[in-house]
């Protein structure tokens, strides 16, 4: 018998599963950041950084074996495509987060490539995934379509207008707010969270119709207060920063500290300084 995936069983229960995004692809601070326990799931991003599938699979590998089960791997696939989605999970994901999703054919998409017949079209030729759960292939094979999360994310204008057609599709595990291209696709500037009346609107319509449906969602927070926000607003599913976001805000903290330096207005992950650095360096003539 498989694990199960303890991210999609709190959730499933309504409850806070706290995770976070790795940007940074590093198998040794990945390893560190599940030795601390801190998180139920950590994502590997395929849409925005750069990570090879041989460095994502020793990620997940480093996640599900570590922790025992007890942290989850999830990849945000680059797009809604088989070949993505099945690289991802064959990878070890134990989790999908499709970005981008405004239609309910590409929400059934998301859910056929994610699950093995009869339900779905996945193929069974996954070398490794069945490791992270602690079985061997045939019992993989058999029983994993119960145990990967599924999430399809809603970023755009056109997703909030077809949500109810889209959380008609069977096999949705979860909903996924996109805060930031939400935002923008509102024609605002991007943030993690703002009180701007149309975002607050779109944010609406998307949760009062995954209550109506027994879907739970999420969304991603830029700190810890953020996190408890969104947990007093039915969110169960928590993106609390990322790696990045770890480093670059220590490094932040510790500088202004030690120069006597305010925090910036946004992040300390928005201070860039280069300025200090050679002009070689940042690709101008040397002087």
């Amino acid at each position: 018998m498989l694990r199960s995936n303890k991210t999609l069983e709190l959730i499933r229960q309504e409850s806070p599963a706290v995770g976070t995004w790795l940007q940074l692809h590093s198998v040794p601070a990945t390893r560190l950041l599940v030795a601390q326990g801190a998180f139920r799931w950590m994502l590997v991003d395929f849409e925005h950084t750069p990570v090879d599938h041989t460095t994502a699979s020793h990620i997940f590998g480093t996640i599900s074996d570590l922790s025992g089960g007890e942290t989850t791997p999830v990849a945000r696939v680059a797009a809604g495509t088989i070949d993505h989605i099945k690289h991802a999970l064959d990878a070890g994901a134990q989790g999908v987060i499709v970005p981008m999703v405004n239609t309910a054919e590409e929400a059934a998409d998301a859910v056929r490539f994610a699950r093995f017949p009869p339900r779905g079209e996945r193929g069974g030729g996954g070398m490794t995934p069945q490791v992270g759960f602690g079985v061997n292939t045939p019992t993989y094979l058999a029983e994993a379509n119960d145990e990967i999360l599924v999430g399809v994310q809603i970023e755009t204008a056109q997703g909030v207008a077809n949500i109810k057609e889209i959380l008609a599709v069977e096999g949705i595990d979860l909903v996924f707010i996109g805060p930031n291209d939400l935002h923008l696709s509102l024609g605002l500037p991007a943030k993690f969270w703002s009180q701007e009346p149309a975002f607050q609107d779109a944010v609406r319509t998307v949760t009062d119709a995954c209550r109506e449906n027994g879907i739970p969602f999420g969304t991603l927070c830029r700190d810890a207060a953020s996190v408890r926000d969104r947990i007093d607003d039915g969110f169960t599913f928590l993106g609390l920063a990322s790696d990045l976001h770890f480093m670059l805000t220590k490094a932040g903290e510790e500088y202004g500290a030690l120069h006597g330096m305010d925090e910036p207005a946004s992040t300390w992950c928005n201070m860039v300084n280069l300025d200090r650095l050679p002009d070689s360096l940042r690709g101008l003539p040397r002087s």
